[in-house]
């Protein structure tokens, strides 16, 4: 925990909070213009799910992890969970939604998830899925948010994680 330096912080918060804020808020008029397309039906876009910043978070956010320090990067996943709900708010008047996505182990460069001997190696054997998430996971977890499907869900961070963090939180 004391070999954080603030560097770290400010380039972890910079990279997964305050990058949303400022790309969402670039896109914001075309966003804007989208949510009033009228759709083939007729219907406006808002009823079509038009216009929507889909912001990826983790489910990090969500847990105290103790056997790695994931402190900076829990806090600064934390605010963007947070920067959703105050996104969504302030970007209503224009009915553009604003989603979260969090997903839980993928693979990745982040998360060696597969090879053997590391951190993650034996953690999906007490996860209800049993298995760690994939690109299909994620992707259908988009798809809904964003589509009409999801029309009517504003403000909302969504966890993706094959239930890793009812174990994470003690929960058995």
């Amino acid at each position: 925990m004391w070999s954080s330096r603030h560097s770290d912080w400010d380039d972890t918060f910079r990279v997964n909070t305050t990058a949303h804020y400022f790309l969402s808020v670039a896109f914001l008029p075309l966003l804007d213009a989208a949510s009033r397309l009228e759709l083939p039906d007729g219907q406006i876009g808002r009823n079509g799910g038009r216009g929507v910043v889909a912001i990826t978070s983790s489910c990090a956010s969500m847990h105290n992890v103790t056997n790695v320090d994931l402190t900076s990067y829990a806090t600064s996943k934390a605010a963007t969970d947070h920067l959703v709900k105050l996104l969504a708010a302030k970007f209503s008047r224009f009915y553009v939604r604003v989603v979260g996505i969090n997903p839980g182990f993928v693979p990745s460069n982040m998360n060696p998830v597969g090879e053997e001997g590391n951190l993650f190696s034996t953690l999906f054997d007490k996860v209800p899925a049993k298995r760690a998430g994939n690109g299909n996971d994620i992707a259908g977890t988009v798809l809904y948010l964003v589509s009409r499907a999801g029309a009517y869900v504003d403000g909302i961070s969504l966890c993706v994680d094959g239930g890793r963090i009812l174990l994470a939180n003690g929960q058995e």
